[in-house]
């Protein structure tokens, strides 16, 4: 992500993943206050997310915004094509927040059918991990999070099809969204996330935007997602 087709953006290492994979942010150039932070690939399953992250940082210049861009938030997960860590962890269930539980969470595998999205479908296990924010990549992101301060972080998942605002969210931000992609505006998800990143940010204090895109060809979920987060990142989350 450091080629020819990145103008404008600094890139640096935040941390180390379980397997010891570098942990990168991409930052604009010159020294302005954080006006969003991006983040993708939570999941490694979800490596749509991380493409379009990489799409955004070739399409938006560093000196034309004020967010920062984690494209890939697990790389030892993306590498293997886990949802989990090298630890066999789900990063978003190991945050300090004060929901982070014990107990092993199950999640629908990757791909499935949304008609089978039934509770005892729910057969993808996961750790919590030892205990909450034990994961190097939940510290380096935490650490990122508390150094840049960020008024908002967009959270970008899938196959859900939906924008979660949570937090203080600026309406119109959620509205516009919304409108670009066709996407629904939810106020909750359908099943509890214990130790969830976006938990974790209301309690620090931070809002942020679970965006969630469906299980799609790149070119289509370009098509449909990029107009509106481009949009976001050019008006610097002012919408």
């Amino acid at each position: 992500m450091t080629g020819n087709l990145l103008h404008g953006w600094r890139v640096e290492e935040y941390g180390r993943s379980r397997d010891g994979v570098a942990l990168r942010a991409f930052f604009p150039e010159g020294n302005s206050p954080t006006a969003g932070l991006l983040v993708a690939a939570q999941h490694g399953e979800e490596a749509v997310t991380a493409l379009l992250a990489r799409r955004l940082l070739e399409r938006v210049s560093g000196d034309a915004t004020r967010w920062v861009v984690v494209p890939v938030a697990n790389p030892d997960g993306l590498i293997n094509g886990t949802r989990q860590n090298a630890a066999g962890v789900d990063l978003n269930r190991n945050f300090p927040a004060t929901t982070w539980r014990a107990d092993d969470s199950f999640t629908y595998p990757p791909g499935i059918e949304p008609e089978r999205r039934v509770l005892e479908n729910r057969t993808n296990r996961s750790s919590p991990g030892e205990r909450a924010g034990s994961e190097p990549e939940t510290q380096a992101l935490i650490a990122l999070i508390e150094r840049l301060r960020p008024p908002l972080v967009l959270d970008i998942h899938s196959p859900l099809e939906l924008v979660l605002p949570l937090g203080d969210v600026p309406t119109r931000l959620v509205e516009s969204l919304s409108l670009a992609a066709g996407l629904p505006v939810v106020e909750a998800l359908g099943a509890p996330c214990p130790g969830a990143f976006d938990a974790w940010l209301v309690e620090a204090g931070i809002p942020g935007i679970i965006y969630e895109v469906e299980h799609a060809g790149l070119p289509a979920l370009c098509a449909r997602h990029l107009p509106g987060l481009e949009a976001m990142m050019r008006s610097n989350g002012a919408l």
